[in-house]
């Protein structure tokens, strides 16, 4: 009867399923996915705070865990006393933690807050001490969850330099970050969760990019799933034309690109602003805001033309802003779909959308030394095909 009762693995939620993973010393891996994904619980199971329901999970060596930042603190405590209290409890000793004192007070940058209670601190203030003290316990394995989403631009730019100096000097780190740019900083290769499974694992540039493929193709769902709200203006349809007036999403290096906006006007609004905005995988590349105008209730069209379009090859999305909205809205994608070849470079510019670049500006290389001066090989622009 009770064994009835029991839930079956059909019945069963897995936050992490049939996931093999090694990683040696010196070696950086990235764990990337969506919300949910599994990767906190994958981390959570490596430091010992969840014990898998199945397999197993062996590890060599001291594991430093950057989790839930600030976890054994005590709000009553001082600065001073939580670096004690904080490193005692990831396995230092106290003379240990007190060798290593100025090191984490100077790291976390405190100033004069080192002898007031914990509870006073900001919430980046006390992120900053626990990224501190859990980085100075010397660990062999180091896992880091979404660290760079706390403190401000210095403080992140620190926390990057030293845990690139931990992989320089030999330990293993497992990085878990929604900044593809810092996954792509850090690491050598790359898991992607899905579901709590591995939908792909392999070199970083390889794994982002069929992340971000994926990312963008439900978000092109999204954007031609467009629903007429109550709001005074709302979009009714968004469509991208290329120079010769067809619809298209697919364009080349230097075609003109043609945003038409339909609007519907439920009642008459004054001084309005329309903003198209083409974006890259990490942010805005360019955007044209039109002049304030006055609109009547009923159908409206905006159209924005973007003469020459000057996009290396991969997948690009349009954001419209109306003036009544608060936020831009994500509405079309479009692709560039030229073939690398015609940029004429062999360079890691422009063969992935984890490039950290989109634009395409052509450039040259001159090496110059004892034996003379020689060029290299840079970046073309292609020969624009007139279709006339």
């Amino acid at each position: 009867m009770f064994s009835a009762l029991r839930r079956t693995d059909s019945d069963s939620l897995w936050a992490v399923r049939d996931v093999s993973l090694a990683l040696d010393a010196g070696e950086s891996v990235g764990l990337i996915g969506h919300n949910g994904a599994g990767k906190t619980t994958l981390l959570k199971l490596l430091a010992g705070i969840t014990r898998p329901t199945r397999g197993r999970v062996t590890t060599h060596g001291r594991v430093a865990s950057l989790i839930n930042l600030g976890a054994g603190f005590h709000p009553e405590l001082t600065g001073r006393e939580n670096i004690y209290l904080n490193g005692v409890i990831l396995g230092l000793s106290r003379s240990e933690v007190r060798q290593r004192f100025d090191q984490i007070v100077e790291f976390a940058d405190l100033g004069a807050y080192l002898e007031t209670p914990l509870k006073r601190y900001s919430s980046g203030m006390a992120a900053r001490l626990g990224f501190s003290v859990a980085a100075h316990v010397d660990p062999n394995v180091l896992l880091v969850d979404e660290v760079l989403s706390v403190g401000d631009v210095a403080f992140q730019h620190r926390s990057i330099r030293k845990m690139l100096s931990f992989r320089d000097g030999g330990r293993a780190i497992l990085f878990v970050s929604h900044n593809l740019s810092a996954v792509e900083m850090m690491c050598q290769r790359t898991v992607w969760l899905d579901h709590g499974a591995i939908r792909m694992h392999g070199p970083t540039a390889e794994v982002v990019r069929g992340y971000l493929d994926s990312v963008d193709e439900a978000l092109v769902d999204e954007a031609t799933a467009l629903e007429l709200g109550d709001e005074p203006v709302s979009v009714r349809e968004v469509l991208l034309f290329d120079a010769d007036g067809r619809t298209t999403s697919d364009f080349g290096f230097g075609d003109s690109l043609r945003v038409l906006v339909r609007c519907i006007v439920n009642q008459p609004r004054a001084r309005i602003t329309c903003t198209v905005t083409v974006r890259g995988d990490y942010g805005p590349l360019f955007a044209a805001t039109s002049p304030a105008f006055d609109w009547q209730a009923g159908q409206h069209e905006l159209e924005c033309a973007f003469a020459d379009l000057p996009l290396l090859p991969g997948l690009y999305r349009v954001d419209v802003k109306l003036s009544e909205w608060a936020l831009p809205r994500t509405v079309a994608a479009f692709r560039v779909t030229n073939e690398l070849s015609e940029f004429g470079s062999d360079s890691v510019v422009g063969a992935t959308k984890s490039r950290g670049g989109f634009l395409a500006v052509a450039y040259d290389w001159r090496v110059q030394s004892g034996e003379g001066s020689h060029a290299l090989p840079g970046l073309r622009l292609p020969v624009k095909i007139s279709r006339q």
